[in-house]
């Protein structure tokens, strides 16, 4: 019979293994083929999705901005152990954003409806918002959830820059299972949340936020006060890595963000600012230029090469969302720094006040923003669009 460990060596043997193992919340990564961005103590997204998945022994739960899986692509393994969990009677609920994005793969939504099981629902905003389903999350019998950038999309496990989460602490998680009760029912009629109460602040280690706030279900802070006040809050540092930035919506300045990342440059916090060269074709470049402009304030701009394969639409980017704050806050999510994004539109993010999670973040960004993929933004040079479809 194996003899337990004595509690000292218990201590060392917990204190040895890497930080991501330590506690309820972990973080995954996706990294571009052919890069050597992967940070070594980092699970990647696929195989926690996998194990994610494999585990849930009655239901799991699904709320994906659309589905694309092309033949030979990484998302296979990933859809064939959603395959396995119907088949041993696992129920499913699987929520898509309606419209256009239903017509990115049309086979594999088809095959999502035939996996036994599944019911799927498609989630319309049209009537109510501006908005979509933009967030990407799922959870396992209610104890476990999983989110992040990474779209249900095989590019996105294996060709893109990503970050996100698997967790299993009851903060998040519960959450996050009221969040999808609220999805799923508006999916399934377009009832609204009724008059949410005011969501208290959290003071614990880990906090679910959400947007857009008409979503809210009463337990969970709007986002976008979370994350202004946390820009507020910052002291030293702010570490921000994006797919894009726009302070532009319909025509009209909306400084909600803007005007926190300057004020926080003006009481001497430094602020590093990476984003995609999707930018280049943006309305937000001329603003990300003025940024540029100001001191404390450093912005770059990430191209990853193509494939060797050769070009591969809407991949090869850098897009993650998330921000480390005073190498002591991490905030990981699913939205855009856009106005949509946070006033019209379903996204989910996790703020962890953890220095170990806040530090692994900040190692993931300083390996991108130290690599050769990375250039400083030149505020008087004109850029050329890169294909990007």
């Amino acid at each position: 019979m194996t003899r337990p460990l004595p509690f000292r060596s218990a201590l060392l043997a917990l204190a040895l293994l890497p930080a991501w193992a330590q506690g309820p919340t972990r973080l995954i990564q996706s990294i571009p083929r052919e890069t050597p961005l992967a940070h070594p103590d980092l699970a990647f997204a696929r195989d926690a999705w996998i194990e994610v998945i494999r585990g849930a022994r009655t239901r799991l739960d699904f709320a994906e901005f659309y589905i694309a899986q092309e033949p030979g692509g990484a998302l296979e393994d990933v859809l064939r152990e959603l395959e396995r969990a119907g088949e041993r009677g696992v129920k499913i609920r699987f929520i898509l954003s309606a419209g256009r994005m239903l017509e990115q793969d049309p086979a594999s939504v088809a095959r999502l409806r035939r996996i036994r099981n599944l019911e799927l629902r498609t989630f319309d905003l049209k009537g109510v918002s501006t908005g979509i389903l933009h967030a990407k999350y799922f959870l396992a019998d209610g104890r476990e959830g999983v989110l992040g950038s990474q779209n249900f999309d095989w590019r996105a496990l294996e060709h893109i820059h990503e970050l996100g989460i698997r967790t299993t602490d009851p903060g998040l998680v519960d959450r996050l299972q009221e969040v999808f009760e609220v999805d799923w029912r508006f999916a399934g009629d377009k009832t609204l949340p009724s008059a949410p109460r005011p969501a208290t602040v959290a003071q614990g280690p880990a906090e679910l936020v959400a947007s857009p706030p008409f979503l809210s279900p009463g337990t969970v802070r709007p986002a976008l006060d979370a994350l202004v006040q946390l820009l507020g809050e910052a002291r030293s540092s702010i570490r921000i890595q994006l797919l894009t930035y726009s302070p532009v919506a319909r025509g009209h300045y909306w400084p909600a963000l803007d005007g926190a990342l300057r004020a926080a440059a003006v009481r001497g916090v430094k602020v590093d600012l990476l984003v995609s060269d999707w930018v280049y074709k943006s309305r937000g470049l001329d603003h990300l230029k003025s940024l540029a402009l100001i001191p404390n304030i450093d912005v770059r701009i990430a191209s990853i090469p193509e494939a060797s394969t050769g070009h591969i639409p809407f991949a090869r980017t850098v897009h993650s969302k998330y921000v480390v704050l005073d190498g002591a806050t991490l905030w990981v999510g699913t939205s855009n720094w856009e106005e949509d994004y946070f006033e019209a539109s379903r996204n989910v993010e996790a703020i962890l006040r953890q220095p170990a999670l806040a530090r692994q973040g900040g190692e993931v960004f300083e390996k991108l923003w130290t690599s050769p993929y990375v250039k400083k933004l030149e505020p008087m040079k004109a850029y050329a669009p890169r294909k990007v479809d």
